[in-house]
């Protein structure tokens, strides 16, 4: 087991640190950044772990530095090291830096020192070997040049041999079995099958054995390669041999069948050049005979077509008239048009000044009501203030004169004795005379507030006189607002309605307008398509008949491609012809040869013009396969349609890789979705190009063959439904109507809207009116209740001042009695009654007079400027409605001329439209005679076209067999055939036949109107007919043809057939030769495979040996280690977990799966386990692989990182399960409580001026029961 540690200068080390003693379960501690990782370094280091594993570039980066070190060696940083490192064999790679914290907290060690570290550092692991009770020291060093030396028990060894002592322990150094790194855990269980495998392949030995593997490997698929290729050698050889010996026995037999082929050859011409001779003799006979009738149709073509141009003149003239005079119709109907809109809006004004004219009279005579009524109103109020004014002057006098008669004077001592009583009297009743001065006092204030009352009253009473008065006028102001509502409503009503009855008119005539335009564009295409279709049918005539010509001429046309194919399904006849698109009509030939000859033949004979497809020399592109199930609904147009084999060519060259759809939506998903550049065409006929743009669609032409009766019966109909046009053009309305009921719309829309706002003017006045009034009752009723109120309180007042006054009388009356006596009056008030209530009542009075007459006069004033008023509004009405009356004269006199020019200008139209109709039947009269003429003449031309197409037929006849002839002749000439002649002789027949006389319908033959005979050469050659039977020269049909064929190409097919070699026989003997030579090569090849192979098979099975004992060893221990770290009291069997091999056969060439089931859980694969499940399975799989050849001692670095307690308790309760037994030392560096409260001993790592170490042996507080 490992025993301690010793570190020198190491990392962050400084100086000599003794780690140790270790005990079977260490747990190293400490914080982050002491230095825990830097001695799992120091560990890996010692025992030769290669530089890549210690976080660093360099090894001189191992050596402990002080701060400043480390800054100024930063700058060199990044070179290379060479050095004793280059000498390890696995090599040196790039590392990690040190962690940030390290490298800190060693900055602030050297600055704390201030001294440079020493120049190398060393590591030393004291191993005992407890077998031997030996002690193993294992030291590496390193300098800061980069230079590492290994020393076994203090002397220098090589790193092979460092290596190999610590392999005889069991400490593997590649496969670091003795240690697993921090984050090594996470990568084995995210590991895939292929690398568990590797990891397996490298911990058996397996992998030391891959070169030898592969060399073998290597060099028994080259010896395979060997011995094939010699196998195919021999095979070629032989197979060549036995063709030798065959060519002999064929050459005999070829010659045989070419003299018989030849015999075949000239019997089928000499019957095929017979009946071409008689063809041409009978198209001679029938050409003479149609010439003899060619000159009397003619005669009778040529009166007709006279005639034809003559009718023509005479309808074009009677077009021209009427044509003439529906321009003159539409302009004065125009004319007409522009005139009724002024004629409606003269109308339209007339009706606008008739109202506001009423408007205005109406106005004038409610005004003119208004002044009478104030004017009565104000002469009442002056005659009011009349009798007013000399009330007030008369109560006046009278009271001047009653104070006169009814005056007593005193003299100054009677006075001056009154003066005095009166002071003596008011020292009695003092009480009294209090009281009742306060009672008089309240009586004035309660008399004022009783004025006050009144006044209110009579000026709410005179308000709501007032307010009543307005009220009435109101009211039937709103009257009137809702009766000129309701007139505007109705009238908007049936201008609304007019307005909808003339836009639905209008829509029916344009509707049935539109009918008649549809239906007459109909029927003009249908006569244009009668004449075009009639040309098309005249041509398409030309065209077979010319293609018959062809066949009949020349022996490799086939036909026309439409004619050659036929799709497959009735639904696909649309598509198919829009594939072949304008190679519909090309003519497929045998070759370029005969396309030429056709075209040439096409030329002379001014036949037109055609597109030929030679067979042998069209370049077409093969056909994509791919497309043949690329899309459902899509298929290639080719699989579509029927055809011979001969022509495939043809039809790949018309079609292409053009594909067939079933509808639009497929289409575009190939071209649009699939991005093919491919020609897509619906069933409907629609072309998605190449390009990607869409044209074409459904015809809806149709197939209608038109005959002289239906177009008759479209010319009558044209003409018919240019007349319902005519008629329904002047029943249309007027221009401008629709206009004029819109603008009277908007008009009485307007005068709804200020009707309305009028009336809701005067609702919201009356409102307030009676609102007011409403009030103003509710005021005069409470003024009322007040004035009553106060007469009842006066009253109370009044009897209790009675009271005081009869005490304060009866002490008067006793003091006055002697004065009262000499003045003559019965009592003192009587005296002071006469006295004061004379002159009191003499003001109250004349307060009544004054108070009524500044009433009046407000009144007054008041219905002055009501007059005023009115009388303003009502000349400003009268002189609106004196002017409205002028207008009305004025629109009178407008109305009166524009409706005389109207119906000059109605009678204009109709005498114009009687004209017109007159004109029409006239064309319409003439166009009849035309086309009877025309039908006439047709039938005419006819009869003659057929007799010339006839005479035609004929010469193309000849034309053909004599071509046909020559090229008999010319073949024989080629082909050195022996054809029998009874007169001249091959070689005058030359290699390109001569040129073709002129057409013989263009030319007059020599008596006038008739045709010539083609004149074919002969070149002064006749063939010998004799020896051609008489059956033969009598059947001269197409079955014969090929039963005579079919003679020449069963020889032809067997001589192409045959493989003829006339130095067969001299090769035969060096192929036997080669063969033998190659035999004896081959099976020396065939024995240096079977030594590969053998080799090959005995590393393989070493490899897999190892491999699979490895395998076996980690498989059958994998699921216990899993059950023991699992297992709890909720799950006392703890997991499962197993292994399995991908390929049995040769399982390092592939992977290992690795499967683990925590307790209590269902499967699931590795990857959808949690952190924890995933750590506990990839610590399995650990333990499992180092119990297979395990080293002493297993360093662990933070295992337990992503564990919770239950989990690290488990672990902890697993190593030290494992460490008990003494074979097994676990070295866990971790910051888990449960782990180090579970080790053996403590290893404590802490920062100061470095890293420094403290060991504590739990082992003596768990023998005292601590």
């Amino acid at each position: 087991m490992l025993d301690r540690l010793e570190l020198y200068n190491f990392k962050s080390y400084r100086g000599t640190q003794t780690i140790g003693p270790l005990h079977s379960f260490t747990a190293v501690i400490g914080p982050n950044g002491a230095g825990k990782s830097n001695l799992m370094d120091a560990i890996s280091f010692v025992l030769g772990v290669r530089s890549a594993s210690l976080r660093s570039t360099a090894l001189k980066d191992l050596i402990y530095r002080s701060g400043r070190r480390r800054k100024a060696d930063k700058k060199g940083k990044g070179k290379a090291v060479e050095g004793a490192e280059d000498e390890e064999e696995e090599g040196e790679g790039s590392e990690q830096d040190v962690s940030a914290a390290e490298e800190e907290e060693e900055e602030a060690d050297g600055e704390e020192d201030g001294v440079d570290g020493e120049r190398t550092a060393w590591v030393m692991a004291v191993y005992v070997d407890r077998e031997e009770q030996k002690e193993w020291r294992f030291q590496r060093s390193i300098s800061t040049s980069g230079s590492s030396e290994y020393k076994i028990n203090g002397k220098t060894v090589s790193y092979k041999r460092y290596n190999e002592q610590l392999e005889k322990f069991n400490i593997l150094v590649k496969a670091k079995n003795f240690l697993v790194f921090q984050g090594d855990v996470e990568a084995v269980a995210s590991q895939s099958p292929k690398d568990l495998a590797r990891l397996i392949d490298q911990i058996s030995g397996s992998l030391d054995l891959k070169d030898d593997y592969d060399r073998c490997a290597s060099a028994l698929q080259k010896a395979t390669e060997q011995s094939v290729a010699q196998h195919s050698r021999r095979k070629g050889v032989n197979s060549e041999v036995k063709q030798y010996q065959t060519m002999k026995s064929e050459a005999e037999r070829w010659q045989s069948l070419q003299a018989q082929r030849a015999d075949a050859v000239i019997h089928h011409l000499v019957w095929k050049l017979f009946h071409v001779e008689e063809g041409i003799r009978a198209s001679e006979e029938r050409i003479d005979e149609r010439n003899e009738e060619l000159k009397a149709l003619r005669e009778e073509n040529e009166k007709f077509e006279e005639e034809v141009r003559g009718k023509k003149k005479e309808v074009n003239k009677a077009q021209k008239e009427v044509t003439k005079q529906e321009k003159a119709l539409k302009a004065k109907e125009k004319e007409l048009e522009e005139a009724r809109p002024e004629l409606d809006g003269i109308d339209t004004k007339r009706q606008h000044a008739l109202k506001k004219l009423k408007q205005a009279e109406d106005q004038a005579s409610k005004q003119q009501a208004d002044l009478d009524t104030h004017d009565a109103k104000l002469d009442q109020l002056k005659r009011d203030l009349e009798t007013t004014n000399k009330a007030a002057e008369k109560h006046r006098k009278l009271q001047e004169k009653a104070a006169r008669e009814k005056g007593i004077s005193l003299s100054s001592e009677d006075l001056a004795e009154y003066n005095k009583l009166k002071s003596q009297a008011s020292t009695k009743a003092v009480d009294e005379r209090e009281t009742l001065t306060n009672l008089l006092n309240d009586d004035k204030t309660k008399r004022d507030a009783l004025s006050s009352a009144q006044d209110q009253l009579d000026t709410s009473q005179r308000k709501i006189d007032r307010l009543k008065s307005e009220e009435a006028k109101l009211q039937e102001r709103k009257e009137n607002a809702e009766r000129n509502e309701a007139k505007v409503q109705a009238d908007l009503k049936k201008v609304k309605a007019d307005l909808d009855e003339l836009r639905k008119r209008k829509q029916q005539i344009a509707q049935t307008e539109a009918e008649y335009n549809e239906k007459l564009e109909k029927t003009l295409q249908d006569l244009q398509r009668a004449g075009a279709e009639k040309h098309e049918k005249e041509s398409e005539i030309k065209f077979k008949e010319t293609l018959a010509a062809l066949k009949r001429t020349f022996p490799g046309v086939k036909g026309r491609i439409i004619d050659l194919c036929k799709p497959t399904q009735q639904k696909y006849g649309v598509a198919v012809t829009t594939v072949l698109g304008r190679n519909i009509d090309s003519i497929v030939v045998h070759n370029e040869k005969t396309a030429i000859s056709c075209i040439e033949y096409m030329r002379v004979q001014r036949l037109g013009q055609a597109t030929f497809v030679p067979i042998e020399t069209v370049q077409v592109k093969p056909i994509s396969d791919k497309y043949r199930s690329f899309a459902k609904g899509a298929r290639l147009a080719i699989d579509v349609i029927t055809f011979d084999s001969s022509v495939e060519k043809a039809m790949q060259f018309a079609c292409g890789n053009a594909l067939v759809c079933d509808s639009m939506q497929i289409a575009r998903h190939v071209c649009y979705d699939r991005g093919q550049e491919v020609k897509a065409v619906t069933l409907e006929g629609t072309v998605i190009h190449r390009s990607g743009t869409i044209t074409g669609g459904t015809s809806q032409q149709g197939g209608r063959h038109f005959e002289d009766q239906e177009v008759e019966s479209l010319r009558r109909r044209e003409a018919e439904l240019r007349g319902k046009l005519a008629d329904v053009f002047k029943n249309r309305p007027k221009a401008n109507a629709e206009e004029q009921l819109i603008n009277d719309e908007t008009r009485l829309k307007a005068d709804l809207q200020v009707v309305r706002d009028d009336l809701s003017s005067t609702e919201s006045r009356l409102k307030g009116v009676r609102d007011e009034l409403k009030t103003l009752r509710k005021k005069a009723a409470d003024s009322q209740k007040t004035i009553s109120q106060i007469e009842d309180e006066l009253e109370q007042l009044e009897a209790q001042a009675a009271t005081c006054r009869d005490v304060i009388d009866r002490e008067e009356d006793a003091i006055f009695a002697d004065f009262c006596r000499r003045i003559r009056v019965a009592n003192i008030r009587e005296y002071e009654e006469k006295q004061l209530r004379g002159a009191q009542e003499d003001n109250a009075q004349m307060l009544v007079f004054n108070t009524q007459v500044a009433r009046l006069n407000h009144q007054i004033a008041f219905q002055s400027e009501q007059v005023d008023g009115t009388r303003e509004r009502l000349e400003s009405l009268q002189k609106l409605a004196d002017k409205q009356r002028k207008a009305l004269e004025q629109l009178d006199v407008d109305r009166e001329a524009k409706q005389g020019e109207i119906e000059a200008l109605e009678q204009e139209v109709q005498d114009l439209s009687t004209v017109l109709e007159q004109l029409r039947d006239t064309l319409k009269d003439k166009t009849s005679e035309l086309e009877r003429v025309r039908k006439e003449g047709g039938k005419a031309s006819r009869v003659l076209d057929k007799a010339l197409k006839e005479i035609a037929s004929c010469n193309d006849e000849i034309e053909r067999l004599s071509s046909e002839r020559f090229s008999i002749y010319r073949r024989c000439k080629l082909e050195e055939i022996d054809l029998p002649l009874s007169k001249g002789k091959l070689d005058d027949i030359p290699i390109e036949e001569a040129a073709a006389p002129a057409a013989p319908m263009d030319i007059d033959g020599p008596e006038e109107g008739t045709q010539n005979v083609f004149q074919a050469n002969t070149y002064g050659v006749e063939v010998d007919f004799d020896e051609l039977d008489e059956d033969k020269q009598e059947d001269g049909s197409d079955a014969q043809e090929e039963k005579l064929l079919a003679t020449v190409n069963r020889l032809q097919g067997e001589i192409e057939k045959m493989t003829v070699n006339l130095k067969a026989i001299e090769r035969l003997g060096d192929s036997e030769a080669r063969f033998r030579e190659i035999d004896e090569e081959f099976d020396q090849a065939r024995e240096e495979t079977r030594k590969a192979k053998d080799a090959f098979n005995a590393v393989k099975k070493k490899r897999c040996d190892l491999f699979n004992k490895a395998f076996k060893h980690i498989e059958d221990r994998i699921d216990q280690v899993y059950k023991d770290l699992t297992k709890g009291k909720a799950s006392p069997q703890g997991g499962v977990a197993y292994l399995s091999l991908e390929e049995p056969e040769e399982p390092y060439l592939h992977g290992i799966k690795y499967h683990a089931m925590p307790p209590l859980k269902r499967f699931r694969d590795m990857d959808q386990l949690s952190g924890g499940e995933k750590t506990m399975a990839a610590l399995a799989l650990l333990f499992a692989i180092h119990s297979f050849q395990p080293s002493p001692f297993f360093v662990l670095d933070e295992v337990d990182g992503a564990l919770d307690n239950t989990n690290v308790g488990r672990v902890a309760r697993y190593v030290n399960q494992r460490t008990q037994h003494g074979d097994f030392q676990c070295i866990v560096i971790t910051h888990k409580q449960l782990m180090f409260e579970s080790s053996s001993a403590l290893v404590g790592i802490y920062r100061e001026a470095g890293s420094k170490t403290l060991t504590l042996d739990l082992t003596k507080y768990a023998e005292n029961g601590v």
